[in-house]
């Protein structure tokens, strides 16, 4: 994160992302603070995320593995789930349900 994009990935994705230094920290060490704290939220946002989609795709994936059908309406509601220990409580849920809309019921 600390080393300058060279030619051959100029205009890539990488290019593009908000995380750029701005140019007004010129002093070397705030230049450092400042692309540590970038990588630091930008590798948990991340990993955040990844964790977020995986689970969502493992509580389908455990319906399907039970012979559950998931209307769209559920499916739906499923991955607009963002809170990670929601979705662990739903993954739960998944291996013990009969029917899919069971799976948002309240405890």
């Amino acid at each position: 994160m600390t080393t300058k994009p060279d030619a051959a990935n100029a205009g890539s994705e990488n290019d593009r992302t908000p995380w750029k230094l701005p140019p007004h920290i010129w002093h070397p060490s705030a230049r450092r603070a400042w692309l540590e704290a970038a990588e630091r939220a930008w590798t948990e946002g991340y990993v955040e995320s990844f964790e977020q989609r995986r689970l969502q795709r493992l509580v389908l994936r455990l319906l399907y593995w039970r012979d559950i059908e998931a209307p769209p309406a559920v499916r739906s509601k499923i991955l607009a789930t963002t809170d990670l220990d929601k979705l662990k409580i739903l993954r739960d849920r998944a291996y013990e349900v009969t029917d899919p809309a069971d799976i948002f019921a309240p405890e």
